[in-house]
């Protein structure tokens, strides 16, 4: 064995291994640094390093040691390594290959990674303070602007305040003035509104007999004005044509008032305190804003009012056409009804008529009736009563439907006005279209009766149109849910064509021939479901049928 003691002399702990990867030989300091060593298989399991494994089998079996020692090169690596009480120190591990053994050489670098941590720390504490510092110097600049903002914000709030609160422009000028009278530590403010050949003064809150007097600047500051600059100058007059001269000095605040690019007039305000314009430029910006918009607005007011008055006239006339259209189309709708309601009538009193002259026949004939006839004759009466009944019917539910005096709003029973409706167009459905009602039970509507009349007339009556063959179908359901009444009219007619589907509520659209239709049914019944705060809707399929839904608030406020 190779005498390996001059390895004692080396401030590293070292390690000799043979070929068969058995410690041969310790130095002093390694039995120093690892008191507790008692085999390699052990002694491995105490150290670690950062180094993933793609196959877990690997995590317990494979150590920093086991990779140096299998190893056929020079090798090094940095690993940790846990002492028996808990500490972690960490090693520089080096190997190399003196004749058949393998030197290990444990480098302890404990103090020079801690070394690396606290400096890190400090380095990063050092940054932080740096940056602690200047947030610190941030916040006491930010905190002085603050409470400069707050005293601005409050002197807009109030502004804005006034503004919100009147439509009065002296109130909202002279309010303003004050304010900068105050901010400013001024002893003179006044407003001069732009006109063709100067600024004429119109709102003054130290003085009063400045009051309309016409002020002149000289070219260049008129200059400065019109590119909306704010100007502190110190001046002998406040303006050329001034009789006085001002006090030594004193300062002249002018603040030009603009909308959008329009020059409405100057603030101009006077003071002897010493002050940089820089200071108070965002503020006084503000509040130039401020009266632009409030001269503005007082001058649409008088534009708005009067357009007001002239839009109530339109809409109060509008309201009357309405009415009047309303009234039309149903006078339209009746004029249709009247053939179909004259035939209803007029089948009774040809059978009035006809018996009516058989029984004058009978009186004529004989002087006295035997039991038969007197059968006969009762007969003929009964159908006379029934006939008379019908006319009687036609005639009621005719002038239920033209109720123009009940157009205010009420509780009734939808049930009740659909079937009202249905006997109006009976003409239509007879013998050629099955009804069929599926009604519920629902509680009184708050509604104009007679309007919503109008709209199941105009939806019965297009869909007894729609239907072309004799075993037509319209079916009628009414259902209600806490909120809303719905009714729905479906029928299986030829349903309405796709592309002319959006337009089936305009004003004047129809798809009928001339003379027939006038195009304002279902545009009056959508008004006429708006005016009741609900809805109308359909759905149709062409060749199948169409459905118009119906919902109205049961309550109408």
């Amino acid at each position: 064995m190779n005498n390996f003691n001059f390895l004692n002399n080396f401030a590293d702990a070292v390690c000799v291994f043979s070929e068969e990867k058995i410690p041969v030989f310790k130095n002093r300091q390694f039995n120093l640094s690892f008191p507790f060593f008692s085999s390699i298989e052990k002694f491995k399991k105490y150290f670690n390093f950062n180094i993933c494994f793609l196959s877990s089998e690997y995590i317990n079996k494979v150590t920093p040691i086991d990779i140096i020692l299998n190893s056929e090169e020079n090798s090094h690596t940095i690993c940790s390594y846990q002492k028996q009480n808990g500490d972690i120190l960490y090693y520089y591990i080096y190997s190399f290959k003196l004749n058949n053994y393998k030197v290990v050489i444990f480098k302890d670098i404990t103090l020079e990674e801690s070394y690396k941590n606290i400096n890190t720390k400090y380095i990063y504490l050092s940054d932080k303070y740096e940056q602690i510092q200047e947030t610190a110097e941030k916040y006491s600049k930010l905190q002085e602007h603050s409470q400069s903002q707050v005293l601005k914000m409050g002197i807009i709030n109030r502004i804005s305040l006034v503004i919100r609160e009147t439509n009065d422009m002296e109130k909202i000028i002279s309010f303003a003035l004050n304010e900068i009278n105050e901010l400013l530590g001024s002893f003179k403010t006044y407003f001069s509104m732009k006109e063709h050949s100067g600024f004429r003064i119109t709102y003054s809150i130290n003085e009063n007999n400045n009051i309309n007097t016409l002020t002149k600047y000289e070219d260049n500051l008129v200059k400065q004005i019109r590119n909306k600059d704010i100007i502190i100058s110190s001046c002998l007059k406040e303006y050329l044509n001034a009789k006085t001269f001002l006090p030594e000095g004193v300062k002249r605040i002018i603040i030009p008032v603009y909308n959008n690019n329009k020059l409405l007039g100057i603030i101009v305000t006077l003071t002897k305190q010493r002050m940089s314009i820089k200071e108070n430029r965002e503020i006084l910006q503000s509040i130039s804003v401020q009266l632009a918009s409030s001269i503005m607005q007082a001058g649409l007011i008088s534009q708005l009012n009067k357009k007001n008055k002239r839009l109530q006239k339109a809409l109060n006339d509008l309201k009357e056409m309405q009415l009047q259209l309303i009234n039309s189309e149903k006078m339209a709708t009746l004029g249709q009804l009247i053939s179909g309601v004259a035939h209803e009538i007029n089948t009774p009193l040809a059978s009035m008529s006809s018996n009516n002259s058989l029984i004058c026949k009978l009186i004529k004939n004989k002087t006295s009736l035997n039991n038969n006839e007197i059968d006969i004759l009762q007969e003929l009466n009964n159908i006379d009563s029934e006939a008379l009944l019908r006319i009687s019917d036609i005639v009621k539910s005719l002038k239920r439907f033209v109720r123009l005096d009940e157009a205010e709003f009420q509780s009734a029973d939808i049930n009740k006005e659909l079937d009202l409706t249905l006997k109006l167009v009976a003409h239509e459905t007879k013998n050629k279209i099955t009804i069929i009602k599926n009604y519920s039970e629902i509680p009184p509507v708050y509604c104009s009766v007679n309007m919503l009349n109008q709209v199941f007339m105009n939806i019965i009556v297009n869909a007894c149109h729609s239907i072309i063959n004799n075993d037509g179908k319209i079916k009628i359901t009414t259902l209600s849910d806490d909120k809303n009444l719905i009714v729905k009219i479906k029928d299986n007619g030829t349903g309405i064509p796709l592309e002319i589907q959006p337009n089936i509520f305009n004003v004047g659209f129809t798809t009928k021939k001339k003379g027939v239709g006038t195009g304002f049914g279902l545009s009056i019944s959508k008004k006429i479901i708006e005016i009741h705060k609900g809805t109308i809707s359909f759905n149709s399929t062409p060749g199948e049928g169409t459905e118009f839904i119906i919902t109205i608030p049961l309550r109408h406020d």
